[in-house]
């Protein structure tokens, strides 16, 4: 099993957790391996991360942390299918490459990014960014009000996928606002994996 990657990207939501036997195979983005032929083969769009098995080859982070749960049920990471769990199991795992990730992208790319390469700021974008973040907080808040993971039950691969949406708020300063969401991803960052995933 071969992950392509290249830290901090979303990539790190595909590693780790599960504690597989897999080789890491780093693409050069700065450099941009990711446009050579080979790579495009692997990731049509050449961004990470992609997966390649004996079996299959996908892309998508969070494709590949529903698919290697899916395959590893003994993991305890995924409620049983067709339960209501189960559905906001997809739900909340959408719901951070839905929802979350494009509002810190928006965020990071019209207040961070320019200043990084001497561009203008966008500041209708920044503001927008931030006031879809804070509404999608808001919701995750709500939820997490009562209990240490989305579901309630424990642990899974929803707080896989989202947590990775907190490593970003949190390096863009958009996670300070929102307290429980702050306190959420501290409990992340204490488990092992993540600190394996996430290395300071």
């Amino acid at each position: 099993m071969e992950l392509f990657e290249y830290p901090p990207t979303r990539s790190q939501r595909a590693r780790e957790e599960l504690g597989l036997d897999y080789t890491s195979r780093k693409v050069d983005l700065p450099q941009g391996q990711q446009n050579s032929e080979a790579y495009r083969a692997i990731h049509p769009l050449g961004v990470v991360p992609a997966l390649k098995t004996d079996g299959y080859t996908i892309f998508e982070s969070v494709a590949i942390v529903l698919q290697l749960i899916d395959e590893h049920p003994e993991k305890n990471l995924a409620p049983s299918p067709g339960t209501p769990a189960r559905a906001h199991y997809y739900q909340w795992s959408v719901f951070a490459c839905a929802e979350l990730d494009p509002a810190i992208m928006m965020y990071f790319n019209n207040a961070l990014r320019p200043m990084e390469h001497g561009g203008q700021r966008d500041a209708a974008l920044v503001a927008r960014g931030r006031e879809n973040f804070a509404s999608r907080a808001d919701i995750l808040s709500k939820v997490l009000d009562d209990r240490d993971y989305l579901l309630g039950s424990g642990f899974s691969g929803a707080d896989i996928v989202v947590g990775h949406s907190c490593f970003m708020a949190t390096h863009t300063g958009l996670i300070s606002d929102h307290p429980v969401l702050e306190a959420y991803y501290a409990r992340l960052q204490q488990r092992p994996a993540y600190q394996r995933a996430y290395p300071a």
